[in-house]
């Protein structure tokens, strides 16, 4: 058997070349943790935001004073709930604080409609105005 005497080791360019090369490779790859904890937050938000304007739609949709003042031809505002803000466009503007939410009751059924069917909008907003989530649905008055 033959003994190899010149065994060559790792020089120090080596070792630095490969610790720079990982260093890049993970740096990298940590960048994409905190992106997937934002990512996680900004959807739980907007799950969160459709339930509540889905939940806010169907009380709404129930109100006994919504229901009432839309069956008056020129309701008061003190017929309806708390939060009225105008009458423009041929729709009821509501704005709410808690949660933050714009809500629009057109006064007319479209007129293509037998029924009498009224549109509702709710948007819910972020504390920043921008729109979380957006929903309609329809208030049928009898």
């Amino acid at each position: 058997m033959k003994a190899v005497r010149n065994e060559e080791g790792v020089t120090l360019v080596e070792v630095l070349a490969a610790i720079a090369i990982l260093s890049i490779i993970l740096v990298s790859v940590m960048n994409i943790f905190p992106q997937m904890g934002m990512m996680n937050k900004q959807n739980e938000e907007k799950a969160q935001a459709v339930n509540t304007a889905k939940l806010l739609l169907s009380e709404w949709k129930s109100d006994e004073k919504v229901l009432n003042a839309l069956k008056k031809t020129n309701p008061l505002p003190q017929d309806w709930p708390d939060g009225y803000a105008s009458f423009e466009n041929g729709y009821y503007l509501f704005k709410l604080t808690e949660p933050k939410a714009e809500i629009k009751i057109w006064k007319e059924p479209p007129p293509t409609s037998k029924s009498k069917a009224h549109e509702v909008q709710i948007k819910l907003l972020s504390d920043r105005n921008n729109v979380l989530t957006e929903t309609y649905g329809y208030i049928i008055v009898r």
